[in-house]
């Protein structure tokens, strides 16, 4: 490689979601363009399976998975949302910024389209993109026997009733007061990245998501005056289930979850480590909205 590029990156991460059928050529075309600027590239196993050219594959490191937020100054992520909180996840508290290359269909979180990815990669590695800081919410579940669980969630921590089971009653307080018991199918806590996600779908607003902000979404409230609430982000909510004999799940990002019993207890509170994406300093959030949401 010969007449390298100055970069503002050196270090390169990319994962790609294998079952999408554009993840293979999408691939390629970044390690090719990347190839100009002699950065390091890593990989994950899965991701390196796609590329099938001899001298891209030279260029890539293959590490393991969950070591690639170590080695790396910043992600690139094909895939769509789901693939995009999959990795979010896997860099956790690390400083690493994410850029999503979206494969999937609506895509607040993968706003480059793969037709766009060359030139996309030349003012990422000139440093033209600016990194955005996006509250994550830290959620702790306390089981009556004391056992704790923490989760990271980027979106959104769901309440929610099993498909056939009755009303449930939650039990919500904010920094120790009382606000409202949820009856019905449930409640949604949500950052304001995550407004335009479950939450969304379920009637709340949309936030700007670089707000200290959390959202309380009522799932299809019993009384219809029960309406979603925007708090401060650095309030402490805490929820309670209220309802013994029904099957209720707690669920996270709408990726993993586990079932809540009465007595147990979750804290939810903004996390220390924001989520950092890159975005294009040419697209405005307001103009994401008007493609994402076909508003015109």
């Amino acid at each position: 490689m010969t007449g390298e590029r100055r970069t503002a990156y050196k270090k390169v991460g990319i994962i790609a979601n294998p079952t999408k059928p554009e993840s293979g050529s999408g691939v390629m075309r970044i390690l090719k363009k990347l190839s100009e600027y002699g950065v390091k590239v890593f990989t994950d196993e899965e991701t390196c399976r796609l590329v099938n050219d001899s001298s891209c594959k030279e260029m890539v490191r293959v590490v393991d998975r969950l070591l690639l937020p170590d080695k790396v100054e910043v992600m690139l992520v094909l895939g769509g949302d789901g693939t995009f909180l999959t990795v979010a996840k896997l860099v956790d508290k690390r400083p690493v910024p994410l850029l999503g290359v979206n494969f999937g269909t609506l895509g607040f979180l993968t706003e480059i389209t793969i037709e766009e990815i060359e030139e996309c990669i030349d003012r990422l590695l000139a440093g033209e993109f600016k990194v955005e800081n996006r509250p994550v919410i830290r959620v702790k579940v306390i089981r009556r026997n004391g056992h704790i669980s923490i989760y990271r969630c980027v979106n959104e921590v769901a309440i929610k009733r099993d498909t056939l089971a009755r009303i449930i009653e939650v039990e919500v307080s904010a920094d120790g007061e009382y606000v409202t018991t949820f009856r019905g199918d449930g409640v949604i806590i949500a950052t304001p990245t995550g407004s335009t996600a479950y939450s969304l779908s379920a009637g709340g607003p949309i936030l700007i998501p670089t707000l200290n902000a959390m959202l309380l979404t009522p799932i299809c409230p019993h009384t219809l005056t029960l309406r979603p609430l925007v708090l401060n982000g650095e309030t402490c909510l805490t929820a309670r289930l209220k309802t013994e004999s029904e099957t209720v799940m707690v669920i996270f990002d709408g990726q993993e979850g586990i079932e809540l019993r009465v007595g147990d207890l979750i804290e939810i509170t903004r996390s220390p480590y924001d989520l950092l994406i890159l975005r294009d300093p040419r697209k405005s959030y307001y103009q994401t909205l008007r493609e994402k949401l076909k508003w015109g």
